[in-house]
This record gives C-alpha cells, structure tokens and sequence, in this order.
C-alpha cells in the first residue's frame, strides 16, 4: 500500500512539474510574438525638390604638355666640357646648362683681331693717302665707303664679329626659366645637334579628346578638372582655351585646356583623368542616392505629406556628374514630378510604396 502511495505522490509530481514548465514555454513564445510584432520604421532624410543650375561633367582621358617647352640645341659643334645643370634641376633665364670646349673658338677669334688690326692700319694708310687724316666724320662718306672696301676693313670687321658669336655659341643657355630634361651625353664627347629638353612646368596645357555630342556642352572659357590617376584626391582646376573644328575618323574632337601646376606634382607627357564642366540652368537636380532600381527602372521616393508614407516614382536619369543626377518623370510609366516635392534622399533602398517613413531631418 505504501508503494502504490508513492507511485501516485511521484506521478503527480511530475505532471505538476511538466505543466509548469509548459506554461514557461508558452510565455516565452508569447513575448517573442509580441517582440516580432513591431511596426516598421523608415528613418530618412530629405530634400524639397526644386529646378536649379546642374555642373554637367564629361569624363574623359588626357595627356599634359608644358604650355612652354623646347628642345635645345648647341649651334655649333665640338667636344663637351661642362654640364652645369642635370637633368630635373632648374635653371633661371639666360641661365647656363653646358659648355662647349671654347678652345677653337677662341684661337679663331684671336686670328680675327690680328686681321682687324691690319686691316685698321691699312684703312688709315689709304686715308692719308687720299690727303685725309684720322677724323673720319670730316670725311665725305662715300671716301670712307670706297676705303673701306679697299683695305679690308669690313671683312675683317666681319670676321671679327662672326668669331665672337661663334665663342657665345659655345654655351648652351636657358630660353627661358624651367626644368632640364632628356640629357644623355657625358662631358668630353662630341655634341653636335640636339642636346636636351627645356620645360616650364608652371603652367601645363591638357590635351583630352570629345565625342561629337559632348562637344555641344562645351566651349572655351568652361572650367576642367584634372586628376592624377596616382592621386584621385587633388584635383586641379583649369580652363578650356582651345577646341579644334575637326572631327577625326574617329569622331572625336581635340580640346586644350591650361592649368597650374599648383602642387608640382605635374609632369611634362603625364596621363590624367579629366572632367570637363558645363553649367546647365533650370533643372531638377537630386543627389545620386535620391535614385535606386526597381525592377530595371530607375525609381526615387516621394513623401505623401499627409500619410506620412513613401510613393514610388519612375523616374529618367538625363545626366549626371560625381554627385547629382538630372531627373525627369517618366511619362511611359504615367509618373508625376513637380517642385516642391518631398523627395527621400536616404534610407531609401528597402522601401516600397506606401512604406511607412519618419524624416530624421524634421
């Protein structure tokens, strides 16, 4: 009898045990249901939808080319004995980059002298001879012509002026202020024609090609810019000068534009990114983020005002530059677009229409 006793007490204990923690189990259900069942909150940022100026942007590949560059040559020949400026170094002015050997030169120039000193003594010989002294401005000038000519004096004269040209020749000078580049002879051999390159890399011009219908936007006087492609980040700022009015075979149009060489970090024959500007007027312009795909279509989100939710709009992307798009509505897909909208500019990628949303930035 006291077994069947405790075999009831252990059983019932059990069942007791069992429908607790069914009800433990049945409450933890109940308040993960209750967690799930929280209504959707879209938080957004937005913008009033308004018709304003659009920078529109072409862009493109470019080349630079020092807006002043040379290739420099010594007019005469013979061996080199100094190079005073290397290649990347600067050189002012009139500035020296090499000298020639000046040692024929000056034997030259020295023969010449001794023939203008002859010629001098013989000059004045011939005058006295004609009855006249030293004074020649109380000399008729055709005497002095004809003296001249007779005792060698312009030749000599001449010949003077040709060795003394000839020994300035022997240095190779700087045009004008800038780098040196491309030289490739040593000292002691024997230079003759080109002998490096002379760049002024102050200023570069960019030379960049246009597709026929891109160049409808531009004209000279637009503003560029231009980056590196080892440096994205900097951009330099620059103007179009000059648009050629040929179109190649390959239907593209040379453009020119100038920049500064601001940082020094431009190089002569450089390839750059470049973004060619022009300022559209009155347009509906909206930040790229504004714009997400919906079944292949573009779609940005208006606000109902009153409902506080988000209406699906088709939209046609005209243009667009780094930031911005140029919108319209899409009338094949009956859309409306106006200013003054509301327009959801972020939190928009998981919307739908008639998504409930909050405005972060009321």
């Amino acid at each position: 009898m006291k077994r069947v006793s405790c075999y009831i007490a252990f059983v019932a204990l059990v069942a007791v045990s069992c429908s607790s923690q069914k009800k433990e189990d049945d409450s933890e259900n109940v308040e993960a249901a209750k967690a799930s069942f929280v209504s959707e909150r879209n938080v957004v940022d937005t913008i009033h939808l308004k018709r304003t100026d659009f920078n529109r942007q072409v862009i493109t590949n470019g080349k630079l080319r020092a807006v002043a560059k040379s290739v420099l040559t010594f007019p005469v020949s013979g061996t080199l004995q100094e190079i005073v400026v290397k290649n990347g170094q600067y050189v002012n002015k009139d500035g020296v980059i090499a000298r020639l050997d000046p040692t024929p030169a000056l034997n030259k120039l020295s023969q010449s002298r001794q023939s203008m000193e002859r010629s001098e003594l013989s000059f004045m010989n011939d005058l006295i001879g004609y009855g006249y002294g030293r004074d020649t401005s109380k000399i008729p000038s055709e005497i002095v012509k004809v003296v001249r000519l007779k005792s060698g004096y312009n030749d000599a004269l001449y010949s003077l002026r040709q060795a003394e040209e000839e020994l300035a020749k022997t240095e190779l000078k700087a045009p004008f202020a800038g780098k040196v580049a491309n030289i490739s002879v040593k000292p002691y051999e024997t230079v003759s024609g080109v002998f490096c390159t002379l760049i002024d890399d102050r200023r570069f011009e960019v030379m960049f090609s246009l597709l026929e219908s891109e160049v409808s936007y531009i004209k000279v006087g637009n503003t560029v810019q231009v980056a590196l492609y080892s440096d994205s980040e900097s951009l330099y700022k620059g103007v179009i000068t000059q648009i050629n009015p040929i179109v190649d075979e390959k239907g593209q149009i040379a453009v020119t534009a100038e920049i500064a060489n601001s940082s020094g970090k431009l190089i002569e024959g450089m390839n750059v990114k470049v973004i060619a500007e022009s300022l559209l007027k009155n347009k509906l312009v909206v930040p790229k983020s504004a714009v997400v795909m919906r079944d292949n279509f573009d779609v940005l989100f208006r606000i109902d005002k009153e409902r506080n939710r988000s209406m699906w709009t088709y939209v046609k992307v005209e243009m667009s530059n780094s930031q911005y798009h140029v919108v319209a509505p899409n009338k094949e897909k009956n859309a409306e677009l106006n200013e003054g909208d509301v327009i959801i500019v972020s939190g928009n990628l998981n919307l739908a229409e008639g998504s409930n949303v909050e405005i972060k930035n009321r």
